[in-house]
């Protein structure tokens, strides 16, 4: 997915003070922060904003509320964390040097939950980039950093049966969608609608149940409907292209094999590199019914020889091992709309089922796909 939905949960405009009506929640705070405590309402509509000042290392906030909400509480040298308030609810807070304490509210503990999880894993992902570090001068360096990317996928795996099955014992909160939306880094979500739909779309009904009214049941939904086409498990949409002798050349041809298909062109560098990338992952896995085709974006307006560049770079790059195709008609070939993507390289993994299961992986990541798939019998 381009886009972490989490990340957009978390923009947070200025806006007028929080309703009126609703039934109240308290929150108490105790802290050796000075200045402002600010109260941060997550709404990817009506976000509002309360402030408070911190006197004598306390603050307070009154809320109004209608269901259970989402908040953030920050102060001015960047500390924050986020609450999940309930009506009826009396938060305490003690936040003092890096010591955080919460009591009194049943959604924040389950926040708090998902905070310790995550930080478990972000502190093995560190432990083994630090291992690596101390490895790369060694002769094996590459062999050992694909054996701890399997490690951490190892420990990711784990990681997201633990948020699928928080998801299932907590279908009546909003911590969720905290759940849902959870990354261990910038731009790496570990649910994902490519790879865990049923899970997105069981957070929606969950919302729709038991938050009918809720403003993030409109951005979920929109989220799904644009993703879910080309999510993981599902068909990978046919086509039919010529090859360089004008032949047609279509997905349906690779039944019954794992399929990498190639987005690239003779003019993109970086597709370029990764090409020896590919004839290496074709000399270990082709007897193992895997296969390449890859679909060139050659025809710019800028070109003025297209066919001949795309050619020369099959040779140049000794690419001869496996099908090439492209219309000749750059970023409007009717694949890239097909497909969905905005760049290239750009890759769409495939299983002997024709279902894709993978997409834009690159190094180690698209090996232990793609060694997954032949191992398995082709079966993600």
């Amino acid at each position: 997915m381009t886009k972490n939905f989490y990340l957009l949960l978390i923009i947070l405009v200025t806006s007028s003070c929080i309703n009126k009506q609703g039934t109240k929640c308290t929150i108490n705070g105790d802290t050796d922060r000075v200045g402002d405590a600010i109260l941060l309402k997550i709404d990817p509509i009506n976000n509002s904003i309360d402030t408070t000042s911190i006197k004598k290392g306390e603050f307070s906030f009154t809320l109004q509320l209608e269901e259970e909400e989402l908040y953030r509480v920050k102060f001015h040298d960047g500390s924050s964390f986020d609450i999940l308030a309930n009506i009826g609810e009396n938060i305490n807070i003690d936040f003092k040097q890096q010591e955080l304490s919460i009591s009194g509210s049943t959604g924040t503990e389950k926040l708090m939950e998902l905070d310790e999880k995550l930080i478990n894993l972000l502190a093995f992902r560190d432990s083994i980039t630090k291992e690596l570090q101390g490895l790369s001068r060694e002769d094996n360096y590459e062999e050992k950093m694909l054996e701890n990317r399997e490690k951490f996928f190892s420990m990711l795996n784990k990681h997201k049966l633990f948020l699928k099955q928080f998801i299932e014992e907590n279908k009546t909160s909003k911590a969720c969608l905290i759940a849902l939306f959870q990354s261990y880094g910038r731009s790496s979500p570990i649910l994902t609608i490519d790879e865990d739909l049923e899970d997105f779309e069981k957070v929606l009904k969950n919302l729709k149940l038991n938050f009918p009214n809720s403003n993030h049941i409109e951005l979920l939904e929109n989220q799904i409907m644009q993703f879910k086409p080309l999510a993981n498990g599902q068909k990978a949409p046919e086509f039919t292209l010529p090859d360089r002798n004008n032949q047609p050349i279509s997905l349906s041809d690779y039944q019954g094999k794992v399929l990498l298909i190639d987005f690239w062109a003779s003019w993109c560098r970086p597709c370029r590199l990764e090409n020896p990338k590919l004839i290496k992952l074709h000399e270990k896995y082709s007897d193992l019914d895997f296969d390449i085709l890859s679909i060139s974006l050659d025809g710019t307006q800028r070109q003025t020889d297209p066919k001949k560049a795309w050619e020369d770079a099959i040779e140049q790059d000794k690419l001869t091992r496996w099908n090439h195709v492209s219309e000749l008609n750059g970023w409007q070939t009717y694949v890239r709309e097909l497909y969905n993507f905005n760049s290239i390289p750009y890759t769409v993994l495939i299983d002997k089922k024709g279902q894709i299961v993978g997409k834009n992986l690159r190094g180690p990541d698209l090996e232990i796909k793609i060694k997954q798939l032949v191992s398995n019998g082709g079966k993600n």
